[in-house]
């Protein structure tokens, strides 16, 4: 049986949906499926494609497939997500080309996502065939009643949303490079004037921001798997410690250093002798 992902793997091709509880940052990313995150707490500032807008708790946010999305904290914010896999959509005829709507302010909907929380945290020998059924009863709701105005965006706006995608794809598998924004509009074939002022239009990142963002964060993840600070610097593309320390605490706010004591927080029965 095809079943969903639980929160220590990635999700993978044979999966239907993947589905988490968490309280971060969700980085700039896009991908060929469907998006909810329904607010526990808090809110969250979302990002999709040019979109700016801020969820608060109790909403639940649709994000279509290939849309170009981030979202971030505002106040303290917990929030469930699950990705629901194109192909079982189109498979059960529940994908449309016609996008759902983003914003979701609607009883019946977020009674049925409630209710694949409740079998996510069951987490019986049921539970995955329940949360399937509900997933494709929402789905058939979403599509019944909120579905988008159904307007394509205009041929330059998808060449440009085109073009991020694929920028987002090639710095995932070159940020640890020493790259530049020549460098990298000549890789994708744009001219550099065109990519930078696109890229910024579409993500609100300029491309040495986001490349910044995404070492950064990638080196936090090695810091916590137990790295060494210049281990994680060097594997991350940066090589000059202190350049890489500035940087980190520029884009994250605190100190390679500080994620120690972030680490002990998070396991606070861990002694640091």
């Amino acid at each position: 049986m095809i079943t969903y992902q639980n929160s220590s793997q990635h999700f993978a091709k044979n999966a239907v949906f993947a589905m988490e509880r968490r309280s971060g940052i969700s980085h700039l990313h896009w991908h060929n499926a469907v998006e909810f995150v329904f607010i526990l707490k808090g809110s969250l500032r979302f990002s999709l494609n040019n979109s700016l807008f801020t969820a608060h708790e109790g909403e639940l946010v649709v994000i279509n497939s290939a849309i170009v999305h981030s979202f971030t904290p505002e106040i303290a914010a917990e929030y469930y997500f699950l990705v629901a896999d194109d192909v079982f959509l189109k498979t059960n005829n529940l994908y449309s080309k016609t996008p759902l709507e983003s914003r979701i302010a609607d009883d019946r909907a977020t009674e049925l996502f409630k209710k694949i929380i409740e079998e996510y945290e069951r987490a019986d020998e049921y539970s995955n065939t329940a949360i399937l059924s509900l997933l494709m009863s929402l789905f058939i709701h979403l599509n019944r009643c909120h579905r988008g105005n159904g307007d394509e965006a205009p041929p330059s706006e998808q060449k440009k949303l085109k073009m991020i995608r694929k920028a987002l794809v090639y710095l995932q598998e070159h940020y640890r490079e020493k790259l530049s924004v020549e460098e990298i509009a000549d890789a994708l074939h744009f001219s550099k004037s065109y990519l930078s002022h696109s890229f910024k239009e579409i993500t609100h990142y300029s491309l040495i921001g986001y490349i910044n963002l995404l070492r950064c964060q990638n080196a936090r993840a090695l810091l916590l798997s137990g790295s060494s600070v210049s281990e994680a610097a060097t594997e991350c593309g940066f090589s000059e410690l202190s350049y890489f320390t500035r940087v980190f605490k520029k884009t994250l706010g605190i100190l390679p250093s500080d994620v120690e004591d972030e680490i002990f927080t998070l396991n606070p029965g861990e002694s640091k002798l």
